[in-house]
């Protein structure tokens, strides 16, 4: 596949990366040489210098041959206009991403054929959309949803006290339609088996029917659904998050430092106490109680100061804190420092993106741990290897685990007599070493 990407910040570079390491072709587009000498130097890929929305720099990019252009730049305007110019001059498909202005208000996180674009991704609402997942769980840490939300992948912290450390996961009685898919220790994830057995401080991955994962969270570490939320920053994903948690009964406190912006929010979300202030003020967070919410939420622009907010929060007390990263490699500092949920919406729209440029058998997949794994909803296509064979023959590789098959209304969890019938949609996590191995199962076989 020819693929053509308009702007080398975060989002872009990963997603060439990931692109170069599949074997595709890769034209880069930005309007800095520093930076594409920065991309070239790390990556095998064409380059071009120039205003990736310019018919001219498109044209000499090859646009006419490609399948796809992904407009990823940090001004909206350019990305809609170079992702409409893409298929005018001959793309088979573009993709933009729309975060700041009026337009990326306007779609739900993904929207399909929006203006005449292909597909418009917008991350910080879909971060909005993850965190108000977060917000319902039981102490969760991370709430990806799959298959029209119907499977649920959720994260979670082993705390010291719970009551199934040290006992082999096949001794536990997990609720119906659950299974544990992956374990991360001491930093390195790996696919457990019967005989594994959890340690405190184990950050665990739950898979399963949706509506059984807050009794899975309750045997892990019993927790509940956050009832008082503050929310620092009210931006694009602040406002988008208050709205997401509107008619569910949550106190929303927003705390934004900007006194227009504070007063638009105040007219617009009647449900919600918003303050004019500064979320790293401690007098400020100390008089709001912000020790004594269960969720609170550092959403500004600015990581240093979702860093700080968040950590005062959770020294005063705060169940949990989620900070908004817009550099992805701060993650790992963050979650170091005590942080116990690190979003980058970058990330989001780098996993949203990819999706399109994979095989059709993929219909969506989110990267864990750096990285380290990904939960790929996979459907069935006929004569593929995966169908019509006993689970227990079917050659999964090292790595893999099968955590759900959705049969029209039925979500199954694999059991080695079940098997994958065409047209079924099958979640799938597996390691990076695995996923090439997986998807071949998912592919027709050639006869």
């Amino acid at each position: 596949m020819r693929v053509i990407v308009v702007g080398m910040g975060e989002v872009g570079r990963h997603v060439v990366e990931v692109l170069q390491r599949d074997g595709h072709e890769v034209v880069a587009i930005d309007v800095s040489e520093e930076v594409l000498a920065a991309v070239s130097e790390r990556m095998d890929i064409a380059t071009l210098c120039g205003y990736g929305a310019s018919p001219a720099i498109l044209t000499e990019a090859g646009v006419a041959e490609a399948d796809l252009v992904v407009a990823v730049t940090n001004h909206d305007e350019t990305n809609l206009v170079a992702a409409l110019a893409g298929r005018h001059l001959g793309a088979k498909r573009s993709i933009a991403r729309l975060q700041g202005s009026e337009f990326g208000r306007a779609t739900d996180g993904v929207m399909q054929g929006f203006l005449g674009v292909d597909v418009v991704v917008n991350p910080r609402v879909l971060a909005a959309r993850e965190i108000a997942r977060i917000a319902r769980s039981h102490g969760a840490l991370d709430v990806v949803g799959f298959a029209s939300d119907r499977v649920e992948v959720v994260q979670l912290e082993v705390p010291p006290r719970s009551r199934i450390i040290g006992r082999p996961l096949s001794d536990l009685t997990l609720p119906h339609k659950t299974l544990v898919a992956a374990v991360v220790r001491d930093g390195d994830l790996f696919v457990p088996g019967g005989a594994d057995v959890l340690l405190a401080g184990d950050r665990v991955y739950l898979a399963g029917l949706a509506a059984r994962m807050n009794d899975a969270e309750d045997l892990f570490c019993g927790g509940r659904e956050a009832s008082r939320v503050c929310i620092v920053g009210g931006g694009v994903v602040g406002e988008a998050l208050a709205k997401n948690l509107v008619g569910s009964p949550v106190e929303v406190t927003i705390i934004e430092r900007d006194a227009a912006r504070a007063e638009h929010l105040a007219a617009e979300l009647r449900h919600a106490t918003v303050l004019h202030g500064d979320g790293t003020d401690v007098a400020l967070l100390e008089e709001e109680g912000a020790g004594d919410h269960d969720l609170f939420c550092a959403l500004t622009h600015e990581d240093e100061v979702n860093l700080m907010s968040a950590l005062l929060a959770k020294r005063l007390g705060a169940m949990r804190t989620i900070s908004l990263v817009h550099r992805p490699d701060y993650m790992p500092i963050q979650r170091q420092l005590g942080i116990d949920v690190v979003l980058s919406p970058r990330i989001l729209a780098s996993d949203r993106i990819l999706k399109y440029v994979r095989r059709t058998e993929l219909e969506s997949l989110f990267s864990i741990e750096d990285g380290q794994a990904e939960v790929l909803e996979m459907v069935a296509v006929p004569d593929s290897r995966v169908v019509g064979v006993p689970l227990r023959r079917l050659n999964v590789p090292r790595g893999a685990i099968l955590c759900a098959i959705v049969s029209g209304d039925e979500v199954r969890i694999p059991r080695g007599d079940d098997r994958v019938e065409a047209g079924d949609t099958v979640i799938v996590l597996a390691t990076a070493q695995a996923r090439r191995d997986v998807e071949r199962l998912f592919q027709k076989r050639a006869f």
